[in-house]
């Protein structure tokens, strides 16, 4: 089981016993309104989701928790995108509950999770992104080392229409040329 720490934060693998947690924040239309294509409406659902981040079979998915009390306070994970000799190629996602925004605590953990990828799971390229109008989450890609690979006109379903996204990767030797 993998745990990190950072200086607000425990991130551990997720556990079948964070089903609860998980559901309060995945069926959280707040937090899940860039994201509503996997809204969770049921506990079944979600059920569904924590087995498949338990498994860790098609990524690495974590919880997010905080440091002081312990208390589940989002998750973040990537799925294995493609598989090279050279290492592995993820796409990274990440949601926090509504009362832990704008305190800084997504970039806490972003930068742990993109540390383990490279240090430990033997990942080469990270890529991630949001749609345009996800400022927040577009703050943190570029908190965290993210570069801007480009623009998609009208390319994400959110809302009931089609709107612009952002697209954004880190490379394992960018990690390590910054991390000196």
């Amino acid at each position: 089981m993998v745990t990190m720490e950072s200086e607000r934060l425990i991130i551990r693998d997720e556990k079948e016993t964070d089903l609860n947690d998980m559901h309060r924040l995945w069926s959280d239309k707040e937090t899940m309104r860039f994201l509503e294509d996997i809204l969770s409406n049921t506990i079944d659902d979600t059920a569904k989701t924590l087995k498949i981040g338990v498994a860790n079979a098609d990524g690495h998915y974590f919880c997010i928790c905080d440091k002081a009390t312990g208390n589940y306070m989002g998750n973040m994970g990537y799925t294995i995108t493609d598989t090279t000799p050279l290492g592995k190629i993820v796409h990274l996602g990440y949601m926090l509950l509504p009362e832990y925004h704008g305190k800084g605590y997504m970039t806490e953990a972003v930068k742990k999770i993109i540390e383990f990828a490279f240090t430990k799971d033997g990942c080469i390229r990270i890529t991630t992104g949001c749609v345009k109008a996800h400022e927040a989450s577009r703050k943190v890609m570029e908190k965290t080392g993210f570069r801007k690979e480009g623009e998609r006109i009208k390319a994400q379903y959110h809302d009931g229409v089609m709107k612009d996204r952002l697209e954004y990767a880190i490379n394992k030797d960018e990690f390590i040329m910054n991390a000196v």
